[in-house]
């Protein structure tokens, strides 16, 4: 029994040319493929093959004149009439051809509709065959088809019609990999290779005969699944595949762990067009990534509607910088003892046309998801240095840093020209990093830090507590500030919360570091705080974020 892998990376760089059209059919013969694919009517008259085929089978050029029979009967009379039974089949099936000089030769056939069917065939060395079959993880020899693009797969699509239009069904199944990427950046590239390799075959594992899989793009796979009993055939296919995929993995003696997340796409369950089914079943899968991992998810009509919603904010926020709808407010930070202020925290905001103020936690990470962010960041950086510089010289401006900007390696250049072009004086910028970040990248990130930390600028640890803490960390690098997270001071009331909070101002004290409470709203809240050793404060009490207009009423 064999199923159908159309892969789409081609790890021979050889190029591969689009499927074209032709009188309705698809137009195999520019397709450069390892293996030999064609397209046959109901008795095997070749319609369109690609020059592998034909090389495969040692025919011309003007065979595709002949029927799938004739090249069975020229390499072994004896399986043609086992080749005929499954041309007639209603289900897909293979034959194995062997030569007489030992070549073994593997016919794949799916059926598309009434008038097509698919057929691929391989040359399978002996030597090959043995070792696969040595191999228990393997249960079913796989046909790779190294397809620039996913011409092949709408063909498929495009060309399928139901058995019988009251029960028959088409289904899809997008599978995205969780926690590839650490992969690829800690095993290397190849590592990467190898594990798609892996995937595909527990893919095949626990698809059917019929089942087309194919490699859709980077870590996504899809298996295409032709008149089976939907949604139940499908629903089962996906928490199999995620039990599956979870399982750890070794490569070159690394243990590697992942899992996926699916998205479904069934024909006449919410999608009505066979055109559409890859894109729902992309959707679905978005949606099972954003919201809970190692999941899946069937299409839904509310996707699409908040597919547009995304791509328009993701438009406007592109275009947001050149119309200046962004803005920065500004939070002060107080000294506990005397109530003076001691700085402002820059707080972006997006003004956008007919819909108000909008929180940075509604586009933030949407702007490092398309690469806004570094544009953002570099004029956040500019802005808030040079409104800074019509404060008294002894208040300091707090900007938030993404880590996205540390991953670029341009945040050092970025804060020497905000400084340069301001005028303002290092000693007065402090950045504000979450611990998160210095988890992922720990040496690039510390660098950078000690590079601005050279330059006089101060660091702040900021929702400190909240992440997964380590005091390696604190003693890699001399924060000049550690910023309770307001989860702490809003939970207060509690025994562990009110221990926590006394155990981190001991930890700042006895590193020597300034502690800054975020979230102060009450005066209980900010006796407490100030009678524990706390230093400084931000908070609603003390003011909400202000226009920079509004700033010299509060310091006055």
């Amino acid at each position: 029994m064999f199923k159908t892998l159309i892969f789409q990376k081609d790890k021979n760089n050889s190029s591969v040319n689009s499927v074209k059209s032709m009188d309705g059919l698809c137009d195999l013969t520019s397709i450069d493929s390892s293996c030999g694919f064609a397209f046959v009517d109901p008795i095997g008259k070749i319609l369109s093959a690609n020059p592998t085929f034909l090389k495969l089978l040692n025919s011309p050029l003007e065979s595709n004149e002949q029927s799938l029979s004739d090249f069975a009967y020229q390499i072994n009379p004896l399986t043609v009439s086992n080749l005929q039974k499954i041309l007639a089949a209603p289900q897909a099936g293979a034959v194995e051809l062997v030569s007489e000089d030992k070549k073994i030769f593997y016919l794949h056939l799916t059926k598309l509709n009434q008038a097509y069917r698919l057929v691929i065939v391989e040359n399978l060395p002996s030597s090959k065959l043995l070792a696969c079959e040595q191999n228990n993880s393997i249960k079913n020899h796989s046909t790779i088809l190294q397809l620039k693009d996913r011409s092949m797969l709408d063909e498929i699509l495009a060309k399928w019609k139901p058995e019988d239009p009251r029960t028959s069904s088409l289904a899809m199944l997008m599978i995205g990999l969780d926690r590839f990427k650490p992969i690829n950046e800690t095993l290397g590239h190849d590592a990467g290779d190898q594990l798609l390799q892996f995937v595909a075959q527990r893919i095949l594992r626990v698809s059917r005969l019929n089942d087309i899989v194919a490699h859709f793009e980077g870590d996504k796979f899809i298996v295409l699944q032709i008149n089976q009993d939907q949604p139940v055939s499908i629903t089962t296919m996906a928490e199999r595949l995620m039990e599956l995929l979870k399982r750890p993995f070794l490569i070159n003696g690394q243990q590697a762990n992942i899992g996926a997340s699916i998205g479904l796409a069934v024909l006449h369950h919410g999608t009505q067009s066979v055109g559409d089914l890859i894109k729902h079943a992309e959707l679905a899968l978005y949606e099972a990534k954003n919201n809970a991992r190692g999941n899946y998810r069937f299409f839904e009509q509310s996707f699409e509607k908040k597919a547009l919603e995304q791509h328009e904010l993701e438009v406007n926020l592109r275009r947001a910088l050149l119309l200046q709808e962004l803005k920065l407010f500004y939070q002060p930070q107080i000294n506990m003892l005397d109530r003076r202020i001691v700085g402002f925290e820059a707080l972006i905001r997006w003004e956008r046309p007919g819909k108000g103020l909008i929180s940075p936690q509604s586009f933030i990470p949407l702007a490092e998801n398309i690469g806004e962010i570094h544009e953002i960041g570099k004029w956040v950086l500019q802005t808030a240095c040079r409104e800074a510089m019509a404060w008294p010289e002894h208040i300091k401006v707090a900007v938030n840093v993404s880590p996205i900007q540390f991953e670029s390696k341009h945040l050092v250049q970025s804060v020497k020209m905000a400084l340069l072009s301001s005028g303002l004086k290092s000693e007065r910028l402090e950045l504000e990093i979450t611990e998160g970040l210095l988890i992922k990248n720990i040496e690039t990130t510390l660098q950078q830090l000690w590079d601005l930390q050279a330059m006089g600028v101060s660091i702040a640890m900021d929702d400190f507590g909240t992440g997964f803490s380590s005091l390696n960390y604190l003693n890699s690098f001399p924060f000049s500030k550690i910023k309770i997270d307001q989860s702490f001071v809003r939970s207060m009331q509690t025994d562990k919360s009110r221990a926590l909070i006394k155990a981190i101002i001991s930890l700042g004290a006895a590193l020597e570091m300034k502690i800054l409470a975020e979230g102060v709203e009450t005066e209980e809240q900010f006796t407490y705080l100030a009678q524990n050793g706390c230093m400084e404060a931000q908070g609603y009490m003390i003011s909400k974020p202000v226009p920079v207009e509004e700033i010299q009423k509060l310091i006055l």
